[in-house]
């Protein structure tokens, strides 16, 4: 149920250096008061009835399709180097499916100039989608508690006041798409390197008091899991984002811990910049990366500003030329800072909210609109769900069939279609049928009881006990009605004495 206040919605994907983690806790209490704002992680955003009943989304990772219901804003999750959607040349998705995404945003958050270019090449918006604000996790690196983070995220580490470096590389394996091959890193050690020998490094950190954290990419902390396993010593930790949650916090609460970054095509080095601290670069499959992902700005010897390495020697010596002259390429990162980031302190939040407040007051009567209309919306598809309900009660199977076609050819599959799907095909005496479609919809929307308490019921009918259960005590935990809740426990109390 909607209330009077204007409701937003942002979708918190992972801890490692999400904008809307840091946008929501700079959200001051006027904005709470006004504004109705939660933020929900995966798990809660999947399992929100109420999802839909938001008025703006705000997102990161374009986690949801724009909705013309909606206000949509992306924060994104950083300064594109490498090419992404039109410029990734192993992209799949088609043009304009890239397109409808990115023109139905109404706004598009933006560090700078050359990041509204440097995005639109990729995605193909309209400038008056951007608007140069900074990003929110930004103003975590001026925090002046990094450290303390650090100690309370890594309680193993007792900082010790030793130099800190993280090593943070871009990914070259996704869960997402594990076919695509991203780059030709030599995998023999983390690093890519073409020579690596563990009791050297350890004894280079040891005699530099030097603290290493290795902070992969969240698609690759399982695939490396033995690896950082094996490197983990007194002077090497690994940071993921399971001790980021443990501890409540984001990568960017613990990343201004940093004297140095180890990096290669991360984006995560420009707003490392902000700090004007060195950073070391290991492009060690340079020539494979730009053949088969791309980069979005060449030179990159020009674009990344600091000494490019490729063995472990020419590593340690960089760092110790680096501990006696810290200001070593300083003025090669203040050139690529100011053209990366137009603002260059920590208020880029403040600015975020006040743009979209002003973007909700300026439309604040459409937004109620879309609301109503959506609302009304609403109310004829259950009224339209309500006769095709008629029809199959009726027995007229054939043509509930036709009202669901073409229910769906202007409308999405919903709790409700799938479920009446199913039942058409148990109605059909043909129960596999009826259990793909109800656990299609469950895929879809598994807090939905009905299509739980459907499954439990065909799998009771055909005889798998232990599946019927399985189904309604799972339907149980996610029931909210009194009378389904009634149902589920007898049903369940009769299977009980049963079995």
């Amino acid at each position: 149920m909607t209330t009077d206040k204007i409701k937003i919605t942002m979708f918190h994907t992972s801890s490692s250096g999400s904008n809307n983690y840091y946008l929501y806790h700079a959200a001051n209490e006027e904005l709470r008061r006004k504004y109705e704002i939660e933020l929900l992680s995966p798990l809660e955003a999947r399992y929100n009835r109420n999802l839909n009943h938001s008025d703006v989304y705000i997102t990161t990772h374009g986690e949801h399709v724009p909705r013309n219901d909606k206000v949509n804003i992306e924060l994104w999750h950083g300064f594109p180097l490498k090419g992404m959607a039109k410029m990734d040349k192993q992209e799949e998705a088609s043009d304009e499916h890239i397109r409808n995404y990115w023109s139905n945003v109404d706004m598009i958050m933006s560090y700078s100039t050359l990041y509204n270019t440097a995005m639109n090449a990729c995605n193909g918006a309209r400038i008056h989608q951007y608007h140069i604000t900074g990003v929110p996790r930004n103003d975590a690196l001026f925090a002046g508690n990094s450290r303390d983070n650090l100690t309370k995220v890594l309680p193993q580490w007792k900082d010790a006041a030793e130099t800190v470096i993280f090593f943070m590389p871009t990914f070259r394996n996704s869960i997402i798409t594990p076919d695509k091959k991203e780059g030709g890193k030599n995998f023999s050690n983390l690093f890519g390197l073409s020579d690596f020998n563990k009791s050297q490094l350890l004894e280079f950190l040891q005699l530099n008091n030097i603290t290493l954290i290795i902070k992969l990419h969240p698609f690759e902390e399982n695939y490396f899991a033995n690896e950082l396993q094996e490197l983990s010593t007194q002077r090497i930790y690994t940071l993921n984002d399971k001790h980021l949650e443990k501890a409540g916090m984001d990568l960017y609460d613990v990343l201004g811990s940093a004297d140095m970054l180890l990096t290669d095509y991360s984006s995560v080095y420009i707003d490392y910049l902000l700090l004007d601290r060195p950073v070391i670069f290991l492009p060690t499959d340079l020539d494979d990366y730009r053949a088969n992902r791309g980069l979005l700005f060449e030179p990159y010897d020009f674009w990344t500003p600091g000494p490019k390495i490729d063995t472990q020697l020419e590593l340690q010596d960089t760092i110790a030329q680096y501990l006696e002259e810290p200001t070593w390429y300083s003025h090669d990162r203040k050139t690529i800072l100011n053209l990366t980031h137009k603002y260059q302190d920590q208020h880029s939040s403040i600015r975020i909210w006040e743009v979209i407040d002003r973007y909700i007051q300026e439309n604040n009567d459409e937004i109620y609109h879309r609301r109503e209309i959506s609302l009304q919306h609403r109310e004829l598809q259950q009224q339209i769900k309500h006769k095709i309900q008629e029809i199959i009660e009726q027995g007229h199977l054939a043509q509930a069939n036709e009202a669901i076609q073409q229910y769906l050819e202007s409308n999405s599959p919903d709790p409700d279609i799938f479920s009446m799907n199913g039942m058409l095909h148990l109605l059909n005496n043909d129960p596999q049928e009826a259990i793909k479609s109800f656990q299609a919809g469950h895929q879809h929307y598994p807090w939905d009881e009905d299509l739980l308490y459907n499954l439990g019921y065909v799998y009771e009918m055909i005889g798998d006990l232990k599946l019927a259960v399985q189904h309604y005590q799972e339907s149980l935990r996610q029931s909210s009605r009194p009378d389904m809740t009634a149902l589920l426990n007898d049903k369940l109390a009769s299977l009980n004495t049963t079995r």
